[in-house]
């Protein structure tokens, strides 16, 4: 699955973007420039390119129209803006089906249509996750991403505050931290087993199980319910893959149903 993804987000794409790969392991390329995005998809053409996700807000301030410039250069590929503001988490994978059979299924297969629903599906769940969902405009006002100096600096003292609150060993607070280094990110057991003993063994994979149970019950505290985090948000550590983790947060509403070993 190929597909070429247009935002004004270069931060928040790029997060789309590797969600889309990691997970389903499609190709996915990412633009700032709407003339740049519209004239790869010319390019590559609808025998290649399979869908094209843009932000909303792309071509406020531009003449091109997308859908009456495929049309007119006989180069179609089906079309949504992933933050449409005109429809809500579980149902936008509907709203952008419907857009596609309105708009421009004279000009792609039945085949190809078909195949969209279970797309969109995928795509409006990882739009919707709690680490990417806050900071998309128009489907919700996002926090400012600060400077990343700022953002370092806050992360230390927010990581610092967690290890003096909670007296986390060491050894923890490195896969606490490792793992919130790469917030969102699919992590490998391998990867983090030797960033700590420089080994990858089943007795220090051992060891790293029960170390991730330790700080899945600490994030899931009654102390750590906000965790010092924006809007009574907390941290989760979820099961990604058979051998992977990925650390994400969570809005303060949300249970997260245990995850088994």
């Amino acid at each position: 699955m190929i597909v070429l993804l247009l935002t004004t987000q270069e931060k928040v794409g790029e997060r789309i973007a590797a969600r889309l790969r990691s997970k389903y392991n499609y190709i996915v390329q990412t633009f700032t420039s709407a003339r740049k995005f519209m004239e790869a998809a010319y390019d590559e053409g609808p025998s290649r390119i399979d869908l094209l996700m843009a932000d909303y807000l792309s071509f406020l301030n531009d003449e091109l129209n997308p859908f009456e410039k495929m049309v007119e250069m006989e180069s179609v590929i089906p079309f949504i803006y992933y933050n449409t503001p005109f429809a809500k988490a579980g149902h936008r994978a509907e709203y952008w089906y419907n857009k596609i059979v309105r708009h421009i299924k004279a000009y792609i297969s039945d085949e190809k249509v078909a195949g969209l629903i279970r797309l969109f599906t995928q795509i409006d769940e990882i739009i919707s996750s709690p680490d990417i969902q806050p900071y998309v405009r128009l489907l919700n006002e996002p926090p400012e991403i600060n400077d990343e100096e700022e953002v370092e600096e806050d992360k230390n003292l927010f990581l610092e505050g967690l290890r003096m609150q909670y007296g986390i060993h060491n050894s923890r607070f490195r896969v606490l931290k490792y793992l919130y280094d790469r917030i969102g990110e699919d992590v490998m057991e391998e990867d983090i087993c030797n960033d700590l003993w420089n080994e990858y063994s089943e007795r220090k994979t051992g060891v790293l199980y029960s170390y991730i149970s330790e700080l899945r019950k600490l994030c899931g505290s009654n102390g750590g319910q906000a965790n010092g985090l924006p809007g009574g948000r907390r941290l989760y550590i979820e099961r990604s893959g058979k051998r992977s983790y990925r650390m994400v947060i969570c809005q303060g509403g949300q249970e997260k149903k245990p995850i088994r070993e």
